[in-house]
């Protein structure tokens, strides 16, 4: 299993310690269930679940607001069930955006795909789905964070007073969070879940519940993406990670992948039907965790390919 906490900007340094406690506590949560004998799918939503609850993260409490000062949530799930026998595996997914009153949206995005026949639900049609679903609704005003306000105020401050005086975005430093998993079964699953990225207008959708872009699950492997996501949708980035894994090797595939971005920063994490993991970005910084059978439980803060480059 691979869980990332988000590319962009480097965190601050008194964000770190709590930043890589959330990450190892996502991962600890999601292979414990593998551990266990459960399903990817548990796991990848468990993990996911983790980080949407830290503050520290871009997605569930800690999303970054819109310019009106609101919270909107995007999130998604994917998976491969039976790649055992790939010819009839079982491909579903289901996702939400524009979520204002769920707190774990990535499970809502399980709801659409389990008790709807469409995959893709927004707003106040989604949060019905919640109802049926048993999840507990909320105000929206109880998704606004602390650290959250703090930067929406500091980046409106900055508006009037120009661009070359505008401090730098706190809110910049993480982003996008999400997991991928394949159990012991040799079923896969992605998952990925976002507030979007700072100022961004009422109504943005990004990449995060597209399917192919944001993530992405097949008989091959599964895929969960973060950072530029108008970039990423246009690349289809999950997809052409994930197909890449037919003549490379996980990080190998997510180099490839990232080459089509042209420079726009983007991160994405890979678990192949073996079980190998990858990740790759070109982004300053991006964090994950990991899980295997034979290293256990690993944090880790990949160089950038941009750094590898020079």
């Amino acid at each position: 299993m691979i869980v990332h906490g988000g590319a962009g900007g480097r965190a601050l340094p008194a964000d770190r310690p709590a930043r890589r406690r959330g990450l190892l506590a996502a991962v600890a949560r999601g292979a414990e269930i593998l551990r266990g004998g459960g399903a990817a799918l548990d796991a990848v939503i468990a993990a996911v679940t983790v980080l949407e609850d830290d503050p520290y993260f871009n997605a569930g409490y800690g999303s970054v607001l819109t310019t009106d000062g609101r919270v909107e949530m995007d999130a998604a799930v994917m998976c491969a069930d039976n790649i055992k026998a790939p010819r009839k595996a079982a491909v579903r997914a289901g996702g939400v955006v524009l979520v204002t009153r769920v707190r774990n949206p990535i499970r809502l995005a399980r709801a659409v795909m389990e008790l709807t026949p469409h995959l893709l639900m927004a707003g106040a049609g989604a949060e019905r789905i919640a109802r049926r679903a048993g999840i507990p609704l909320c105000r929206p005003s109880e998704l606004i964070s602390q650290r959250a306000r703090e930067r929406w105020i500091q980046t409106r401050g900055a508006v009037g007073k120009g661009a070359a005086e505008a401090p730098a975005d706190p809110a910049r430093e993480h982003g996008t969070v999400g997991a991928v998993a394949r159990d012991r079964f040799g079923n896969l699953a992605a998952a990925t879940s976002t507030g979007g990225v700072p100022g961004k207008l009422p109504g943005r959708i990004g990449d995060s519940a597209i399917i192919g872009a944001g993530l992405y699950a097949s008989a091959r492997g599964a895929a969960s993406a973060t950072g530029s996501g108008e970039a990423i949708m246009r690349a289809g980035l999950c997809r052409a990670a994930v197909e890449a894994m037919a003549r490379r090797e996980p990080s190998r595939a997510a180099e490839f992948a990232l080459q089509a971005l042209e420079g726009a920063e983007a991160g994405v994490i890979l678990i192949d039907a073996k079980g190998r993991i990858g990740f790759a970005h070109n982004a300053p910084a991006m964090e994950i965790a990991t899980f295997t059978p034979s290293a256990g439980m690993r944090h880790l803060a990949p160089p950038s390919m941009l750094a590898a480059a020079e």
